[in-house]
């Protein structure tokens, strides 16, 4: 199915583009309320029953909906659309669901940004999902990439006809420069303004879509795993294969999916109750909120407002909190693989943060000083590490600044 190009400018993502987790989260929702409102029909529904559909049942394929069908009709694999079929009939069929993203996984060089994005909403709607699996997170990783890499070519090639309109214009205004003809075409819409503040305002969209896109680039799981976080949540223990094999590498690919708040919660949530006293809860956490802070930080530096600003200080807050509780339960000095990464993201993370308030102009607290002092000192047992070495270096240059 051909998608007009016209439709693709409408796409919010475009239009916003610094809006663009926020509208992604908006229509992962929709997604979820599908399926949702879905479960509550009674069982005699056709649906559910998986009766033979008539003609007409199936969904148009013109909006984004849990059965892929948009994506499907675009796909050149001829069982694309049986797939959406089965989606149809049957709603929770994961199995079925990763298949038609893994055919558009073969295809995407040629798909549309739309396209790409149904893909993306669709294999997310599965990794938020109780049972959740490191095939469900690596596939999401991929298709996310994708996704905000044909989103930022759209963002650029428009950055460039706008530079070029910018100098076809400037060497009109050299040829005729007064000229009553060039001054009726500037007039008082001062067409060559007009033209910088939009090439301005598409940098800077430019530029957060490549961060975002260097941001969340992460490795693939290597192992296969499946978690149920539902039975997770009835456990009185969590067995040391799901923390070794699942909850663990899962966390540290999630936190890179922006999109996956609601398993990640769940998670943590099951972790604090359970692995209080393990490092690991914290160390993840603080990656988490971490991540965040960066987004709203350079969402803040494009449009130079205060809320953003807010808010990425309050996730870096969030994270330094985090982090704080897994290093109070190392003691002073890490001697595990766990507890030396917690120390190692501890002076990270104090690096970081007085690095974001140097770049706003805002004086270092006292307390972060003190943190960041801490920091050195925790990383001091452990320098031999040439990683640990590297950040403690850091630290020790910033605080003789300070000085």
């Amino acid at each position: 199915m051909a998608i007009n190009k016209e439709e693709i400018r409408e796409l919010p993502d475009i239009q916003k583009p610094l809006l663009l987790f926020k509208n992604l989260k908006t229509d992962l929702d929709k997604l979820k309320s599908q399926i949702n409102n879905l479960n509550k029909v009674k069982l005699s529904s056709k649906l559910l029953r998986g009766i033979s559909l008539k003609k007409g049942d199936l969904p148009t394929g013109k909006i984004l909906e849990f059965t892929g069908s948009r994506l499907s009709q675009s796909l050149k694999n001829t069982r694309a659309k049986e797939i959406s079929e089965r989606l149809h009939k049957h709603p929770e069929d994961s199995k079925s669901r990763l298949e038609l993203v893994e055919m558009f996984l073969q295809e995407a060089e040629g798909s549309s940004l739309q396209i790409a994005r149904d893909a993306f909403l669709l294999v997310m709607q599965e990794v938020e999902k109780p049972m959740i699996s490191t095939q469900k997170i690596n596939m999401a990783l991929t298709v996310q990439t994708i996704y905000f890499e044909k989103l930022k070519k759209i963002l650029h090639d428009d950055l460039t006809k706008t530079e070029s309109k910018i100098s076809d214009f400037k060497i009109l205004e050299q040829r005729i420069e007064k000229n009553r003809y060039f001054n009726s075409i500037k007039g008082d819409g001062n067409v060559d303004t007009i033209l910088e503040k939009q090439q301005q305002r598409l940098r800077g969209e430019v530029d957060f879509i490549q961060k975002c896109v260097e941001l969340l680039k992460t490795e693939p799981i290597s192992t296969v795993y499946e978690l149920n976080l539902n039975k997770s949540k009835t456990e009185k223990i969590i067995p040391f294969g799901d923390l070794k094999n699942g909850f663990d590498p899962m966390l540290r690919r999630l936190v890179f999916l922006p999109l996956a708040q609601e398993n990640m919660e769940l998670m943590f949530e099951i972790l604090h109750r359970l692995e209080s006293k393990n490092p690991l809860v914290g160390y993840h956490q603080a990656k988490m909120h971490d991540v965040l802070a960066q987004i709203q930080l350079v969402i803040a530096s494009v449009v130079n407002e205060p809320e953003p600003r807010k808010k990425g200080f309050e996730q870096l807050s969030k994270a330094m909190k985090a982090i704080g509780g897994a290093v109070k339960l190392v003691g002073d000095i890490p001697e595990k693989a766990v507890e030396k990464a917690a120390v190692h993201r501890f002076g990270h993370l104090c690096y970081t943060i007085h690095r974001s308030y140097r770049s706003y102009d805002i004086p270092v607290p006292g307390d972060h000083l003190q943190r960041m002092q801490k920091a050195v000192s925790l990383l001091e047992p452990i320098a031999a590490d040439p990683k640990i070495q590297k950040i403690q270096a850091k630290l020790l240059y910033v605080l003789s600044e300070e000085k």
